[in-house]
């Protein structure tokens, strides 16, 4: 297989992510075709001039050219993908349950790709009918060489947009009270535990208020819950960004929603707009300090872990298990446990005034993200799992 087809113009971040492990696939020898989708029909007609059948294989998030549009699938006939038996290999960027509806009439030869190991378990054990090739975390972006921690003007960066909370009181009261004692209660759970999973408390709830219940419809119900997720992540986002300006420290947030976040200090809170992944980088590569709050990967990684540590920042952040294996502490990480935010601004403070100590941690850990955790690592993984594929080692 040496021609991949990938997309451009759909949603930024992921095509950021696609020309990424594009510069290595090249250097590899292959032949990349950029689909369009604002340019269906054009770059369908230049689509299928690139396919060789059995030497083309198809790299996409979150179903991109796998939702029935236009160029790509005809009523009637299907996908182009099955025309010419060109295997999809699809990197979900969330959990599967965000994705339940789009789990039908997808092409013969589908590979899940997970990005949290917790997520492939569930991917497995929910929709076994589907191919789930393996665990194959976000990787980052290094703009080359950086600025030493005293030379940096930003204290602390974090990029990422914040919905606030009262948005999601619609959807926990959509049913009635009874459903949303339940909501709630999961929810609290959560926020409470913070080491389990979104699935863990829901399905448990679940089967203590219902007893067995067919796969098919916990898979219904864990899709009208991803309100749930959404609350949760957004709760700790907004609680520990809270705690550190109010705090006394000063920090630059990048995307929508900022406006709404509650807190008695906003003069410490410097917003810019929702912006691109370049743009994002060349903040980072300005900090000394990039926050992260994972968004409930408790056995993965977020790009924004290894985009910090590679441009030269070092990177705070809540621990998943998957991380702590890859990342020491110290090793361009710095962890905080969610249910211990209240230490945070007395702990950043601490590493502010002394640079030294932040240039070593980024100094320890900035290699082996470099060498372990780019883009053009994960097109290397996935490249092996193609020649897999193509010689029958996995089925």
């Amino acid at each position: 297989m040496k021609r991949i087809i990938m997309f451009s113009e759909g949603v930024e971040t992921l095509e950021y992510f696609s020309r990424e492990m594009d510069k290595m696939f090249q250097k590899m020898g292959y032949q990349v075709f950029y689909f369009n989708l604002m340019e269906e029909e054009l770059s369908a007609r230049k689509l299928r001039k690139f396919i060789k059948p059995k030497e083309t294989v198809l790299i996409t998030f979150n179903f991109e050219g796998l939702e029935k549009e236009g160029g790509v699938y005809r009523e009637g006939v299907g996908y182009v993908w099955d025309q010419y038996q060109i295997p999809c290999y699809n990197i979900a960027a969330d959990h599967p349950y965000f994705y339940h509806p789009r789990f039908c009439d997808l092409p013969k030869l589908y590979y899940h790709i997970s990005i949290d190991r917790c997520q492939k378990a569930y991917m497995e054990q929910f929709y076994p009918e589907y191919r789930s090739r393996g665990f194959l975390p976000l990787g980052g972006t290094s703009l080359g060489e950086v600025l030493p921690i005293d030379k940096r003007e930003i204290d602390v960066v974090f990029t990422g947009n914040y919905t606030e909370l009262p948005f999601f009181e619609p959807y926990i009261h959509w049913i009635n009270e009874e459903y949303a004692e339940f909501y709630q209660g999961i929810i609290q759970e959560l926020l409470e535990k913070t080491e389990e999973t979104v699935e863990q408390a829901a399905l448990a709830h679940c089967y203590r208020e219902l007893g067995e219940v067919p796969k098919e419809d916990l898979r219904i119900a864990m899709n009208k819950m991803i309100f749930i997720d959404l609350y949760v992540r957004n709760y700790w986002r907004g609680r520990v960004v809270q705690e550190l300006v109010d705090g006394g420290i000063r920090v630059h947030v990048v995307g929508d929603g900022w406006d709404k976040l509650v807190c008695s200090h906003p003069e410490n809170l410097v917003r810019y707009p929702q912006s691109d992944s370049k743009s994002c980088l060349d903040l980072i590569r300005q900090a000394k300090i990039s926050l992260n709050v994972m968004p409930w990967f408790k056995d993965g990684a977020h790009d924004r872990v290894f985009n910090s540590i590679a441009n030269g920042a070092v990177c705070l952040s809540d621990p998943s298990k998957y991380l702590c294996e890859q990342l020491k502490e110290g090793e361009g990480v710095c962890y905080f446990e969610l249910q211990q935010i209240g230490q945070l601004p007395h702990k950043v403070r601490q590493w502010l005034d002394h640079s030294e100590e932040l240039q070593k941690i980024v100094s320890q850990g900035r290699p082996k993200v470099l060498a372990h955790h780019l883009w053009a690592n994960r097109a290397q993984v996935l490249a092996r799992w193609i020649a897999e594929d193509e010689a029958g080692q996995f089925s």
